[in-house]
């Protein structure tokens, strides 16, 4: 559909003098007619030749566009691109709010009237004002409009498409778009440096209106998520041959999510409807808000959270400890974990499940939609009581380690959004308020009355689906206990709740407030490190350095300054802009450009690569607080920080004086790397709260480590021998004769050093029972634990008893495979003389060889073969597993006969090569090896969840290449 529009003479282009599209009178065209209040001026074009391949992807958008507004026309078809483009520049180039709500008022006054003209005034809400809005709001359209595609990006594709020279001035602007260039002010805007080198290469006057733009960046969208680059640039090359060089620096914010506009998402929800804003705080669906609202004059009389639409969550606030009792109206409270995974509702009806996250996204596909499908639904499904139908829950999406039974923090390896069924972790929803039961809603209802209603849901299954405890509470004792206690089990810190609040979407406080160890002062170990490079801004932070990578030290020789440094985290927080400024020109003469083929010999880094570097002995130390350190491949410390924000810049020490590596991995040993290990207490008195509080209205908070953290006082014990001399010990508890306090001094009388929590240097970690703090150590696999027996013999003969595997509670790999080498499958010594009570003890630990699973005797073969080296062997190289062939797939036809014949002689090359193949699928097997008919797998699968040991369904290419290359292939590449 074609549109008459007034010519006038082109302006000069730029951002402070654009070809401008103004609204004029309201007239209709001869031929469609031209949207009310629309009018574009200028429609001269400049010197692009487009090339065939973009003359025929135009012709062929543009029949189809014409065709599709021919069947449905809407507002959006016949509203030109350009026109919005030109409100945004007005709205952007405003400095007054009013004068910016003035213009985005007139564009949308515009839309609404020229909505009556073409539906003769009749509501219909299927075409609405969404289509312009969410290009106004593209960072409220995360899922739909996921490109995959940010700035540097972009600048190839530019470079590309327009077949730029590589070492050309404008294809260096655009990838080096951050950099200063010393005139301009616009460092750091990608959009604006684009527009000028689009100016002479494009239309002065673009042909696209709002609806084929949306059909363009869906169709972006689209193939970013099927990873196909090649239809992303026929798209991207669309908008280059039919859109002006403005037009692409608004598509440009829009493709990013940042259109600069100095104008909120708010202020644009209040110009459209006084109650959008509220709705797409319920709702978070921007369409649904459009569709809904599309008459200002009629309101929302009932806002209220549905079924199988994402809501905004409610949130909790900081919590000040010295308030708690005031913010709780001095009444019982209930405590609970903070869990740190992924906050998450899900909505079920019947057999069909629906997952949203804290910003609305949609994630039940990888979760599962009904019972059959999804690393979490299949194994909840049965918890849900019988005469419970419908339900909303709101909870925390966790990783669960079955084998220590245990939670999973998220600054571990792994992704809950992307796990899959056989993951060695498992996916478990944490579940702690329910807003919806069989259609009644509970978000008015109290916060006690909807944990009664939660516990009457579900019946909790540990390690999938369970009950977020609470506990009842009335003091800031109470509170400082319970913090302490999460410091200790390496948790994210705890949550306050009043039992009397109602569930408000998107509220913070409220009745609900939160403590982590960060929010407290003097709870945190800080580290001192240098900055060794920097990255360019954008946005307000043009031109200057917004974001550090920064580095510790190698640790020196004696006497000497540091001269190597291992990159540890980039950080980009924590400052003021004056501050950040100050530190900027500080730094400013000594950056230097940092050339990967070249880089300088004093920084080593990982995959994480600067823009700029400079000199250690040119830089400051920055004084970082983090939650964490965690593993990391992008860093050559290996780790790196979780959530780092600057403190301070440390004026008061020389750049040679930062954190080494050595300091850094005692650090990150201290508290299986939370850097969260003193605890807080109030006070030295057991006075009543009450009467605290009339004698002292406000407590004094003291700061220090718990008594039983403390290191005992050693200093009177008088030493017997020196067999510990120097040895580092961790004592975590002892026994009912020996308690923890006795080893430590029996330690210290033979010469052994203790600490409170272990490091690089301890020797091995002492334990009498295994709590949460011991579970920790060993799920870190980096220390042996020990019982204290084995002090107890070392006690009684005066030396170091060698240990024993009737000693060991856990084995570091290092231990481990020492033991292999000294002891069999048993415990029994390949070398040492045994006596009758070590032989009974291995005795009671060995089975009659009739007793002896399958995998038990494939064990013992493949500890032989290791013992020998003979594991090196290909016929041995499927050993440890026992395989089950899906030969019953086979249907009676002649070409799954050949199939059914070809998976049989398959099953005999495996257990020629070391493999226990077996004929029945069963708990115990590892591996189902699946030929090309895959009707079974959904069979397989369904059997696979009730199994607590899971085996992979793996593609029978897995074993040929395997036999092919004479050692086993990677796993993942073959998974079904």
């Amino acid at each position: 559909m074609r549109t008459n529009r007034s010519r006038g003479s082109p302006r000069d282009g730029g951002p402070h003098g654009q070809d401008t599209l103004e609204p004029g009178p309201r007239r209709t065209g001869a031929r469609g007619g031209l949207p009310l209040g629309f009018c574009a001026r200028g429609s001269t074009l400049e010197s692009f030749r487009p090339s065939s391949e973009v003359l025929r992807l135009t012709r062929r958008f543009t029949t189809i566009s014409m065709a599709a507004s021919h069947t449905s026309p809407t507002v959006a078809s016949r509203v030109p691109f350009a026109d919005l483009c030109s409100t945004l520049e007005r709205i952007q180039r405003s400095r007054e709010r009013a004068a910016k709500i003035r213009h985005f008022r007139e564009f949308l006054d515009s839309w609404r009237r020229f909505h009556d003209a073409l539906h003769k005034n009749q509501r219909d809400v299927s075409d609405s004002f969404y289509p312009a809005m969410r290009l106004i709001l593209p960072q409220l359209e995360r899922e739909r409009m996921a490109y995959g595609i940010k700035e540097t990006m972009l600048a190839k594709l530019y470079i590309e498409l327009l077949n730029l020279p590589r070492g050309g001035k404008d294809a260096l602007k655009l990838l080096n778009y951050r950099t200063p260039t010393g005139t301009r002010a616009d460092a750091g805007d990608f959009a604006t440096i684009a527009y000028f080198v689009l100016k002479p290469r494009c239309l002065q006057k673009g042909s696209l209106t709002i609806q084929q733009v949306n059909d363009i960046l869906d169709s972006i969208a689209s193939n970013n998520s099927a990873r196909r680059k090649d239809l992303i640039k026929k798209s991207l090359l669309q908008l280059i041959s039919q859109s002006s060089a403005l037009e692409q620096k608004w598509l440009i914010r829009m493709i990013v999510k940042d259109l600069k506009l100095g104008f909120s998402e708010q202020s644009v929800f209040s110009v459209f409807h006084n109650d959008a804003a509220e709705l797409h705080n319920v709702t978070t669906d921007l369409e649904k808000v459009c569709r809904q609202l599309h008459d200002p004059s009629i309101g929302l009389s009932d806002i209220s959270i549905t079924l199988f639409s994402a809501f905004k969550p409610m949130l909790a606030a900081i919590a000040d400890i010295e308030r708690i009792e005031k913010d709780m109206k001095h009444q019982s409270f209930y405590i609970e974990t903070k869990l740190d995974g992924e906050r998450m509702q899900m909505h079920r009806q019947g057999d069909v499940y629906q997952y949203f996250s804290r910003n609305g996204y949609n994630y039940t596909d990888q979760f599962g939609d009904s019972p059959r499908e999804g690393s979490l639904t299949p194994f909840i499904h049965s918890a849900f009581k019988t005469d419970v139908q419908i339900c909303i829950l709101d909870g925390e999406m966790m990783a669960f380690n079955p084998n220590t039974q245990t939670f999973m923090q998220k600054g571990n390896k792994f992704d809950i959004k992307r796990m899959v069924e056989d993951s060695d972790l498992q996916t478990c929803y944490c579940v702690f308020d329910v807003l919806m039961v069989n259609n009644k809603k509970l978000g008015r209802e109290t916060l006690k009355k909807r944990h009664e209603i939660l516990t009457s849901v579900f019946t909790p299954i540990p390690g999938r689906i369970e009950i977020v405890q609470k506990t009842q509470a009335h003091t800031q004792k109470e509170v400082i206990d319970a913090l302490n206690e999460a410091i200790d089990k390496r948790e994210e810190g705890i949550m306050i709740k009043h039992p009397l609040s109602i569930y408000k979407p998107d509220k913070r406080g409220e009745g609900w407030l939160k403590i982590k160890p960060e929010y407290v002062d003097g709870l945190m170990d800080e580290l001192d490190i240098l900055i060794v490079g920097g990255y360019w801004g954008k946005g307000s932070r043009g031109g200057m350095m917004s974001h550090f990578l920064c580095a510790v030290a190698e640790k020196p020789p004696p006497g000497e300054k540091p001269s190597v440094f291992h990159t540890l985290c980039r950080v980009g927080s924590g400052y003021t802009m004056k501050e950040l400024y100050d530190l900027g020109l500080k730094l400013a003469k000594h950056w230097k450009p940092f050339h990967k083929k070249a880089p300088p010999s004093s920084i080593l880094c990982g995959t994480e690569k600067p823009e700029v570097y400079i000199e250690p002995c040119h830089s400051v130390i920055v004084q970082v607080k983090a939650t964490e350190i965690v593993s990391s491949d992008m860093y050559k410390a290996g780790c790196t920080l979780r959530f780092p924000r600057i403190e301070r810049i440390r004026e008061d020490k020389e750049w040679h004086e930062c954190t080494t590596v050595d300091d850094l991995e005692q650090l990150r040993g201290k508290a299986s790397g939370k850097l969260a290990s003193k605890h807080l207490y109030v006070g030295d008195d057991d006075e009543p709260q009450e009467k605290k509080r009339k004698a002292a209205p406000k407590v004094k908070k003291v700061i220090g480590i718990i008594e039983h953290l403390k290191a005992p006082n050693l200093s009177n014990v008088n030493k017997v021998c020196n067999i510990f001399e120097d040895v580092e010990f961790c004592v975590m508890s002892g026994t009912g004769s020996h308690p923890k306090p006795d080893l430590e001094n029996r330690i210290a009388e033979f010469g052994g050093y203790i600490v409170q929590n272990p490091g690089p240097d301890t020797y091995c970690v002492i334990a009498g029972s295994e709590n949460i703090r011991v579970k920790n150590i060993i799920s870190s696999n980096k220390h042996d634990v020990v019982k204290p027996e084995w002090l107890l013999e070392c006690f009684k003969t005066k030396s170091c008893v060698p240990w024993q595997p009737r000693f060991m509670i856990h084995m570091c790999p290092s231990t481990k495979e020492h033991f292999a080498r000294e002891y069999d499958h048993y415990g029994d010594s390949y070398f040492i003389d045994t006596d009758l009570n070590q032989l009974k003890e291995v005795f009671s630990g060995i089975k009659n060889s009739g007793e002896q699973t399958p995998g038990e005797m494939a064990s013992v073969i493949a500890h032989l073969e290791f013992r020998y080296s003979w594991d090196r062997c290909p016929l041995s190289m499927f050993r440890q597993h026992i395989i089950y062939v899906d030969v019953y797939a086979v249907i009676n036809d002649l070409s799954t006969k050949i199939e059914g014949t070809r998976l049989a002689v398959m099953g005999l090359e495996l257990r020629f090569h070391g493999a226990k193949v077996v004929s029945r699928l069963a708990q115990g097997v590892s591996h189902v090896i699946v030929g090309e008919d895959r009707s079974r797998v959904a069979d397989l699968k369904a059997f696979r969840r009730t199994l607590k040991r899971k085996f992979k369904i793996l593609q029978q290419d897995w074993v040929t290449d395997s036999i092919d290359k004479c050692e086993l292939q990677e796993e993942n590449r073959y998974l079904v």
